[in-house]
């Protein structure tokens, strides 16, 4: 679960308005952010969310549009056609918006469908409005009712869980749902109307006929200038008030582009900005008053406090869609006519969310890499003399500085389990990355493992495997507010077993061995296939992924074949060897592992 923070890399186009930052989007959606799903590849340069919706949702609301505009037209009247389009358009949203909150884990499946629905409507109203003719005032004045319609939609969807199934709102969005983002979908307007914000016409969004906004084009550009000529007398001036508070809220402005448009736009967006700015009576409220079209505005409200309050709501307003812009251009809408082997690809990928009436929204199965640890010895010294205190402080410094190394190479810790952690990688967050990274990951606790060991601070052995294979994604709600993400199914028993040890490293089946030191003392298999692993150890499903996302070297040992890589993230030499068929408990096949060791 994803919080409604910053776009990513891929969103490339530089914000009109806003800064974009995470303390700037709490103050126009409120704490805690709406949630998305998790973001699987932030990093990329292609839309990180695939959607596609239910295919007679665009028709439905076509026929919606166009029966909602006649009406307009018409004066308002509602005809049987209006009330029958209206009707359907209702019915297949409610039945949509119900199977989602029953699919919803607190993943922001609810947010995401309506992002991707505006991202749908807009267009749809674009295209309809320049292909029939119609004046563009139009799509402003029916906004109040089809305002309306939503509003009703979200209530009605609401009192249908209330009444019938209360908890399951409780725990499947939670009791901290922030609906904020929904509302500004459907309150503001320019999300239904605009396709693109930041690149608008706002003057000509201002006509008379809007009445969502109270402000008109004249008064929004006359306001505007009057605000930028205060701005820039008040840096020619050096004025530190002002300075101050474009450093607070807008940090990201460099102070060597305050002269710049671009910069000034932000700072006539800003509200804390624009307020100080009105309370300076003698230089802002006096050109104020020097505009006719200012000075009648002022008197048709009844005070100065009445239209700076319009432009603040409208400001706000455009800079809470701009934000949903970015997003929504993160979305890639999948047409429902995609060829059925695309569709197969996008959800055994786990990035193809299909929003329907009765299917389950995303495919909670995917690709993961597990990566367990296993301390040897612990359970003996917890029986033993050593206090639990002392047991404790010892876990904590060999778990304290794994966790550091975990989250360095993006891996998310799933569970503690007493003397070890079950480590995954993909489970959150996929990227092609997700199999080295968990090698790296072993890499490098097997060296702080070792220098532990060297400083006396680490009194046990450890056992590290390396898994991958399809597993269920589960997101388990133990109360109103908190959700915990594990991995099932049977990978997740394998790369557990091959983490596991047969005995003691010292002697096994009658054979002495020295304590582990080198690769080949620390894994191998005996005459009875049972694993010994003080050391790392891959299976062969982990080894494959490996080849398949990265360039190594091949050569046949002694024992099998030995794949050798040099990885500049570590500036390692890594050598990954076959080791042999191990028989682990509770798993039908013997299975073929490696030992991998780094120099």
């Amino acid at each position: 679960m994803e919080q409604f923070t910053h776009p990513g890399k891929s969103d490339v186009q530089s914000p009109r308005f806003i800064e974009g930052r995470t303390e700037e989007i709490q103050d126009l959606f409120g704490v805690p952010l709406p949630t998305l799903p998790e973001d699987h590849d932030s990093a990329g340069d292609h839309p990180v969310f695939l959607v596609q919706l239910h295919p007679r949702l665009q028709p439905a609301f076509l026929t919606f549009l166009g029966a909602a505009s006649r009406s307009i037209m018409a004066g308002g009247r509602e005809p049987q056609e209006f009330q029958d389009a209206e009707r359907s358009y209702f019915q297949l949203l409610l039945e949509i918006a119900t199977n989602i909150i029953e699919n919803e884990r607190r993943s922001g499946l609810l947010n995401l469908f309506w992002l991707a629905h505006f991202k749908e409507i807009a267009a749809a109203v674009q295209d309809y409005f320049t292909r029939e003719g119609i004046p563009p005032f139009f799509k402003y004045q029916m906004h109040p009712l089809v305002r309306g319609f939503y509003r009703l939609l979200h209530r009605s969807t609401w009192n249908h869980f209330s009444s019938t199934a209360s908890q399951t709102l409780e725990y499947n969005l939670g009791l901290n749902f922030n609906h904020h983002l929904i509302e500004s979908l459907f309150e503001d307007q320019l999300p239904f109307t605009e396709v693109d914000v930041a690149h608008a016409n706002l003057e000509g969004i201002l006509v008379p006929q809007n009445r969502r906004f109270r402000l008109s084009g004249v008064e929004y550009r006359e306001l505007r200038d009057v605000l930028q000529d205060r701005i820039r007398l008040g840096l020619t001036k050096q004025e530190r008030a002002l300075i101050d508070l474009i450093k607070t809220h807008l940090p990201g402005v460099d102070p060597s582009s305050y002269d710049e448009k671009a910069a000034q736009l932000k700072m006539v967006f800003q509200p804390a900005i624009v307020g100080y700015l009105f309370t300076d009576y003698d230089e802002t409220l006096g050109r104020l008053t020097t505009s006719a079209q200012l000075t009648a505005g002022r008197d048709r409200r009844g005070g100065w406090q009445h239209l700076l309050h319009d432009y603040l709501d409208f400001i706000q307003a455009v800079r809470r869609c701009e934000i949903i812009d970015r997003f929504r251009r993160r979305i890639a809408l999948v047409p429902s006519g995609l060829a059925e082997i695309q569709l197969k690809q996008y959800s055994t990928e786990d990035r193809l969310f299909q929003f329907s009436e009765a299917t389950e929204v995303l495919n909670s199965a995917r690709k993961v890499t597990i990566l367990f640890t296993d301390l040897r010895g612990f359970t003996a010294a917890s029986e033993g003399g050593i206090s639990e205190v002392e047991l404790t402080r010892s876990l904590y410094a060999i778990f304290d500085p794994m966790a550091g190394i975990v989250k360095r190479f993006k891996g998310k810790i799933d569970k503690f389990t007493g003397d070890g952690l079950m480590i995954t990688f993909g489970s959150t967050q996929v990227s092609t990355e997700d199999e080295m990274n968990a090698l790296r990951t072993a890499v490098v606790i097997r060296t702080l493992v070792k220098d532990l060991q060297k400083q006396g601070k680490m009194p046990y052995q450890m056992g590290i495997s390396l898994h991958t294979g399809r597993a269920q994604i589960g997101h388990f709600l133990p109360d109103e507010k908190s959700v915990d993400v594990t991995v099932i199914g049977r990978h997740v028993n394998i790369a557990s077993r091959v983490a596991g040890s047969g005995g003691s490293p010292v002697e096994v089946q009658g054979e002495k061995r020295a304590t582990p030191g080198s690769a080949d003392q620390e894994v191998w298999i005996d005459r009875h296939g049972t694993l010994y692993n003080f050391g790392i150890t891959a299976t062969r499903e982990h080894v494959e992924a490996l080849r398949q996302s990265s360039s190594w070297e091949i050569e046949e040992g002694k024992k099998g074949t030995r794949y050798t890589v040099f990885d500049p993230e570590l500036e390692k030499k890594i050598l990954i060897e076959y080791v042999g068929d191990a028989k682990l408990k509770g798993v039908e096949r013997a299975q073929p592992v490696y030992r991998v060791n780094a120099s």
